[in-house]
């Protein structure tokens, strides 16, 4: 120990005499550890953290399975099947997607996310309620009191944390709901809801082509996942075998919980962990070149404490000393710009990421740093060591007075950390410029509607049971319609069930073709019908006003659009999508088709197709164009409790936002809404690809600055080795242009080198960006061309004042140096 608090004291005394050295290291140290650290933080929040619910390995997520393998929701009759069936998997219960609902009786108006679950849904994750109960048995049945359990935040946020039970209700739906429970903080699922009602207060639908809930379940004790697949896997091929294709679940998949909850967000986090582990060794490679060249400084002491005796374990002693101190500093400064980073990334994330409530720094992060730092310790010391360690001690004290040239195997290797810091600099800077361009080649996309100058407004009126409430809504909307129209520069104004890009629930469906327009009298018929595979097709349903496709100008394909004759009792109308003409009579023209589509909205009168349109972009610029199926809303007036408005008018979005804002005051002052411009939607939907690509373009930005910073000192060290070459050079000679070219080409081979082994790094690696980026190889000539010439060019650049030095060396001076 004694010898340890010697050595430590002499590399502090050595550190110090060198401020500008060690800042420099620590500086490059923190951001590599900072970057590292900040990245794994959100890696092990999201993807390593076990679930926080009581044995959370044997929580399990289910849904069918097709046979041309996509994973699709239960419909009941299948979910209660395998419920009655199933041996190895407990407590399985039926969850919706949460749903956005309009919610009163708090604090003021709002939306909240909502969503149903059966029994067993609150036993298969173990938890219990923070305040109150959860539901009770003759509360999870039809015709129960409704009640409604939340989640602690929106306990907090909107009914002030009061304790239970509260004297108000919630209304939202229609109906009234007494709180009766407050999930703890930890509870979350599905992600992002705050209200749970129970399931059973609506009636179950008897078709099995009724797709509507997803399964949780926890697997029995003493069964592991393979024994609970091979069940659930037996129990689908009989129900196929009963009840034929039609049933759409020729399997059943089952995979954890946690894979379900993050599996989306995998690859993009473990590239940008990967991204920052790039950028560490890039900035490892820079202190180790830091540390080579200061090592060689201090050739003639090193070779002096050899001789007086000391062994190879007294030099590693030494710079292992140094190393752990720089390494340490750079930790503990790279912890702190960590906690800063995280803060930073959470609120720049656009809130795709699931659990990110969990995110922060904490001890699991610290363990992370300081392993980080005790390794880039024991790297740095070690190869600083070894390169001092092979130096001939009486040679190099011949040769102090005539120069400090650190040899040639240590210059070797300062040229080989170089290089290899260009290239994974480019790797970075490749993966952020594919990036860079998918983003551009989205935004070049044509969605199909018009996004400029368009102001949305999305409403969610209480559903009602009868023809004379779904009037009153209808009134609502047309209302609303007409005095938005009436608006100064208003040019269209429209309504829809389903937004492009809002992110509301599918309306995805089948539909029947039909031979005669009373051919389905039931929904008992549609089931009927519907296993018939060539009189069927599937589409996203939505209902529309006849202004809305003028409102954001959809194209108009064939036929017409929605018009005054389409009142409320004449034969019930459709527009298509050209897609789904394509695809269900590609042959045929769909003009004057009957169809039935009621099963979406428990409405059975049959549409006629008298439009077709073209397609657009509903789910995201990334996806392609879903068949389309639009009713008109004046005839559809059940589907009229959830509706969006779309205005138009060139007088600018902002503009227009603020001539909506008194309509809707005056004509809906107890609703919640949410008003916004198409353009921030579209913005809102690329945010997740923009996060990916500003954090890559910085590593690579950063890693570029460290890379040919590396490169210009390295430059800079051969040029002050060679004065006196260049002194002879010029004497026999040699002009300015000469020298500087000289240089230049040495700057020139190493740059590509590391460009030629970034590429090769890039291909190789090439498919894992093969998921964040659209319409782009990942192996564009293009792009790898580009960033080539930009890397090279800036390496160039970084080069050309050492260069320019080397060409205005004195020759007498150099000369008389030599002497």
């Amino acid at each position: 120990m004694d010898t340890f608090f010697v050595g430590l004291r002499q590399a502090l005394r050595s550190l110090r005499r060198s401020p500008g050295f060690t800042l420099s290291c620590v500086l490059m140290l923190a951001v590599g550890i900072g970057a590292s650290t900040a990245l794994f933080s959100v890696v092990e929040g999201v993807l390593l953290r076990p679930l926080p619910y009581p044995s959370p390995e044997r929580l399990v997520h289910l849904s069918q399975r097709t046979a041309v393998g996509r994973s699709i929701p239960f419909s009941d009759p299948n979910f209660e099947d395998v419920r009655t069936q199933s041996r190895t998997v407990s407590a399985l219960a039926q969850v919706s997607g949460a749903a956005s609902v309009a919610v009163t009786g708090t604090d003021e108006p709002t939306f909240a996310m909502m969503a149903l679950a059966s029994r067993d849904f609150f036993r298969a994750f173990a938890v219990q309620p923070v305040q109150g109960r959860l539901f009770a048995e003759d509360e999870q049945q039809q015709g129960g009191a409704p009640v409604v359990v939340v989640s602690q935040t929106f306990w907090k946020r909107h009914l002030g944390a009061r304790p239970l039970p509260l004297s108000d209700t919630l209304t939202f739906e229609g109906r009234a709901y007494t709180v009766v429970g407050v999930m703890p903080k930890s509870f979350d699922y599905p992600v992002g809801t705050q209200l749970w009602i129970p399931r059973e207060l609506k009636a179950p639908l008897p078709s099995r082509t009724a797709h509507n809930w997803w399964v949780v379940g926890r697997l029995a004790e003493g069964v592991n996942p393979q024994a609970a697949q091979a069940e659930l896997t037996g129990i689908a091929r009989e129900l196929e075998a009963r009840y034929g294709r039609e049933i759409s679940m020729q399997d059943i998949a089952m995979v954890p919980l946690h894979e379900s909850l993050v599996g989306s967000a995998q690859s993009t986090l473990y590239v940008l962990l990967g991204a920052a582990a790039f950028l560490l060794l890039v900035a490892g490679a820079n202190v180790t070149n830091l540390l080579l060249a200061r090592a060689a400084t201090h050739r003639r002491e090193l070779a002096v404490r050899v001789a007086l005796g000391a062994g190879p374990g007294a030099l590693a002693r030494r710079f292992l000393t140094e190393s752990l101190l720089l390494s340490l500093a750079g930790g503990a400064l790279g912890t702190l710009l960590a906690a800063w980073s995280v803060r930073a990334l959470l609120a720049f994330e656009p809130g795709r990421l699931p659990r990110v409530d969990e995110v922060e720094v904490n001890a699991t992060a610290l363990l992370f740093a300081l392993g980080l730092s005790l390794l880039l310790a024991l790297g740095l010391g070690l190869v600083t060591a070894l390169r001092a360690a092979r130096q001939n001690p009486w040679a190099t004290l011949v040769q102090a007075g005539r120069t400090q040239a650190g040899g040639v195997g240590a210059e070797r290797t300062r040229r080989a950390l170089v290089v290899g810091q260009l290239a994974l600099a480019l790797v970075l800077l490749l993966g952020a410029a594919l990036l860079g361009r998918s983003l551009m080649r989205l935004l070049s996309l044509d969605p199909g509607y018009r996004t400029e100058d368009v102001a949305v407004l999305s409403l969610v009126l209480p559903p009602v049971e009868d023809e004379a409430g779904w009037r009153r809504n209808l009134q609502l909307q047309e209302q609303l319609l007409a005095r938005l129209g009436a608006l100064p520069g208003v040019r269209a104004v429209g309504a829809v069930s389903n937004f492009p890009l809002e992110g509301s629930p599918s309306g995805y469906g089948t539909f029947l073709v039909l031979n005669r327009p009373d051919e389905v009298k039931s929904i008992e018929d549609f089931g009927r019908l519907a296993h018939e595979r060539e009189r069927t097709g599937s589409a996203e349903y939505r209902v529309a006003s006849e202004g809305y496709f003028h409102a954001l100008d959809i194209p108009l394909v064939r036929g017409r659009h929605f018009d005054a004759r389409d009142t409320a009792e004449a034969p019930h109308v459709a527009v298509i999508s050209e897609s789904l003409a394509k695809a269900r009579w590609p042959q045929e023209d769909p003009l004057g088709k009957t169809i039935q589509f009621g099963n979406m909205d428990g409405d059975l009168r049959p549409f006629t197709i008298v439009g077709v349109v073209a397609d657009v972009r509903e789910r995201g610029l990334d996806e392609a164009p879903k068949p389309m199926f639009y009713g008109c809303s004046r005839q559809r007036a059940r589907a009229s409790s959830r509706f969006h408005l779309a205005v138009y008018g060139p007088m600018g979005s902002a503009a227009l936002v603020t001539a909506v804002r008194p309509v809707l005051r005056e004509l809906a002052p107890e609703l919640p809404s949410r008003l916004h411009t198409v353009e921030s939607l579209l913005t809102d939907s690329l945010a997740p690809r923009r996060f990916s690509l500003l954090l890559l373009g910085a590593f690579g930005v950063v890693a570029l600055l460290l890379s040919v910073a590396g490169l210009a000192a390295v430059v800079s060290y051969a040029v002050a080795q060679r004065t006196q070459e260049f002194g002879i050079r010029f004497a026999l000679g040699a002009t300015a242009g000469d020298v500087l070219k000289l240089v230049l080409r040495q700057a020139a081979l190493l740059s590509g080198l590391g460009v030629a082994l970034g590429v090769l790094g890039a291909i190789g690696l090439s498919q894992v960006l093969a998921g964040l980026v659209y319409g782009v190889s990942t192996t564009d000539p293009l792009v790898f061309a580009a960033v080539a010439l930009l890397l090279l060019g800036v390496a160039l650049l970084a080069s050309w004042l050492p260069a320019r030095r080397a060409s205005r060396v004195d020759p007498m001076t150099a000369l008389r140096s030599e002497a």
